[in-house]
């Protein structure tokens, strides 16, 4: 919700309150001082619960999109993961609620009621995919976690009795237990972000605009009763845009 909307709304809801009381402490013969402090009072107390309750709708509205990022963010590094790493991570996640888990191999797990099938990639999981982890034998109740699954697949998971486990649920299930990943696939660490932004700042490309700014100063400085700032941070601004230019990043 932008400001200008928030305020506005907040101004029509105190001037309807306000209005409103006024007129009906009025209809009781309140003085006319009276009515006006209190339909003042009335106003304000109903501007300020309306504004407590768009700003829990906009932090809540905020939540839903970081949570549905963070989701998305979740999927993508899931299914970069190579197999064997996506094992180890599910298995420490599961072991945080349930010591119980042990790992069967690559992609599997289980546990002493449960046996759950790991197939995180970019395509959609397949019926054959689901046939597969069908055929596996045991007697423990089936899990099959996946990013995405086809309308087919999905089918044949309920007629065989494989409970689904989708992006939005496995997401819930890792932030409940506090076993998000700590840092993402390919995002930047706080070093390599500081590097990125040392390089943006130090590119010779700016040499130009450091040469512009020392410029101006010092032209300014022919029309400045105080001219020795500008001479000082002129001439800092020229040496910066030389050295930016010869020793600088390309």
């Amino acid at each position: 919700m932008k400001k200008s909307a928030f305020i506005s709304d907040l101004i029509f809801t105190f001037s309807l309150s306000f209005l409103f009381t006024l007129c009906v402490f009025r209809y009781f013969h309140l003085s006319l001082v009276g009515a006006t402090l209190l339909g003042f009072v009335c106003g304000i107390l109903a501007a300020g619960a309306v504004g407590a309750l768009l700003q829990s709708k906009r932090k809540m509205l905020f939540l839903k999109k970081s949570d549905e990022a963070q989701k998305e963010k979740l999927l993508t590094h899931l299914s970069l993961l190579g197999d064997e790493q996506k094992t180890s991570f599910f298995h420490q996640a599961f072991s945080k609620s349930n010591a119980s888990v042990r790992r069967s191999g690559r992609l599997r797990l289980f546990s002493d009621e449960a046996f759950y099938f790991l197939r995180f990639h970019f395509a959609p999981v397949t019926a054959d995919e689901v046939a597969s982890a069908a055929r596996w034998k045991t007697a423990k109740k089936k899990f099959l976690l996946c990013s995405e699954i086809e309308e087919s697949a999905a089918a044949l998971c309920k007629k065989l009795d494989i409970e689904l486990w989708t992006g939005e649920k496995i997401y819930v299930a890792l932030k409940e237990s506090d076993a998000l990943p700590k840092t993402y696939f390919g995002e930047e660490n706080a070093e390599k972000r500081s590097k990125r932004k040392l390089r943006l700042c130090f590119s010779k490309r700016n040499a130009k605009s450091f040469f512009v700014g020392g410029a101006l100063l010092l032209l300014s400085s022919l029309f400045t009763p105080f001219p020795y700032y500008y001479l000082i941070f002129g001439t800092l601004l020229f040496l910066a845009s030389a050295l930016i230019r010869i020793f600088g990043y390309s």
